[in-house]
């Protein structure tokens, strides 16, 4: 746990380290060597985008399994309320990027007229067997079935998938900085990177301002505006923030918000149940930032700013993959990358550019997650208060399958 939290600060500064050195020292870096690195995060990339449809399944199936009993009342509160809230939260975030970025704020990446094209030595091109879609549905329907059914054979299932999940992130995170490196490089190879930088820096800031902004919005309406319960409610949540941004890691932060949430919550049991369900799931900052980031890459890439029937139906996808999220470092931005490959066009660059950006930011991005599960935990205690029900689901670990 120790190396994991380790890992987890010094992989921002790892990122940075990396883009920096692109910057200043790229130019020196013979173009045979960057050609590999190129090649290896491509490489990277097609292996990530070819295996995701596995890890989607399999976190979607653990979740929803976990479940039992409770299930059809999750799904009959918990899922439509997290969609609403994602979708609501990813429509803001266009109307923000209509408002504070526009097509005409940030400056197209050209390359530049005496730089080379940089190519790949050879290209992997895996095929794709399983649409993430699917692996989404899937995983819900044998959740489902495997919650109801109580079959104690089932349990050497969900701890497969647990092992799985774990032994995924734990190769690919060490590898990560090389798929970043092959892409910066390239993007300083052929001239980009300045107007890249100096674009995005802005983003954190509009990011800042809107998400934390409709965050506090909440905090403000549950406590029917009156500064006293305010006051309380931030500084209630306020440890589990912190640890969040620290770790960049929702799961991390979880104790501290299922106490968080204890004290904001008429019923407790609503908070040691609907804390750690939506933990992966209920993802404000995600929903604000990688919209309003994928519309900046976007037009920077020359793809101009997306019409809004075209933005629905990637928000719609959005919202779905949402449900396949595990809140790891970088978590977020890893099953979006085939969303935003199919229904924004982005990219091998454009993805790499992204992910970047992502984990640069993950650690104010994961604070707004934690502050907004807050606050969704007390708008669910809220509706089962109103409508007579104490506590809805049981959640159970990992270690209480073995049981």
């Amino acid at each position: 746990m120790r190396i994991l939290k380790i890992k987890c600060f010094a992989m921002p500064l790892i990122f940075l380290v990396l883009v920096v050195l692109a910057i200043t020292c790229g130019g020196f870096v013979p173009c045979g060597l960057k050609s590999l690195f190129y090649t290896i995060s491509l490489i990277i990339k097609d292996c990530l985008i070819f295996s995701l449809p596995f890890l989607i399944f399999s976190l979607i199936y653990n979740s929803v399994s976990k479940l039992g009993d409770g299930a059809l009342k999750f799904i009959m509160i918990i899922v439509p309320l997290v969609c609403c809230s994602n979708f609501v939260n990813t429509l803001i975030s266009y109307a923000t990027s209509l408002v504070f970025i526009g097509s005409e704020t940030i400056s197209a990446v050209k390359t530049d007229a005496d730089a080379l094209i940089l190519t790949p030595m050879f290209q992997m091109n895996l095929p794709k067997l399983i649409s993430n879609d699917f692996a989404l549905l899937s995983g819900i329907l044998c959740g489902l079935v495997a919650g109801f059914a109580k079959n104690k054979n089932l349990n050497g299932i969900n701890l497969f998938f647990s092992r799985f999940q774990s032994y995924f992130f734990r190769i690919l995170t060490p590898i990560m900085p090389f798929f970043i490196l092959g892409t910066t490089l390239k993007l300083q190879h052929e001239g980009m990177l300045a107007t890249i930088c100096s674009n995005y820096l802005s983003i954190l800031s509009i990011f800042a301002l809107s998400a934390y902004g409709w965050v506090l919005l909440q905090f403000a309406l549950l406590s029917s505006f009156k500064i006293d319960n305010l006051t309380e409610y931030i500084r209630n949540i306020t440890p589990a923030v912190i640890t969040g941004f620290g770790s960049m890691s929702s799961s991390a932060a979880l104790p501290l918000s299922v106490k968080a949430a204890e004290g904001n919550c008429f019923d407790k049991n609503n908070a040691a149940v609907i804390v750690p369900v939506t933990v992966n799931v209920h993802l404000v900052g995600d929903c604000f930032f990688i919209p309003l980031t994928a519309i900046a890459v976007a037009i920077s890439f020359g793809h101009g700013f997306p019409s809004f029937s075209s933005y629905l139906l990637f928000a719609f996808y959005f919202v779905l993959a949402k449900f396949a999220v595990a809140a790891v470092p970088g978590g977020g931005i890893l099953v979006m990358l085939p969303v935003l490959q199919t229904y924004l066009g982005f990219n091998a660059d454009m993805l790499g550019l992204i992910t970047a950006i992502y984990v640069l930011f993950d650690s104010f991005i994961t604070a707004c997650n934690v502050a907004g599960n807050g606050a969704m935990a007390m708008i669910f205690d809220r509706i089962t208060y109103r409508i007579g029900w104490k506590k809805v689901v049981a959640e159970k670990s990992d270690e209480d399958i073995l049981k």
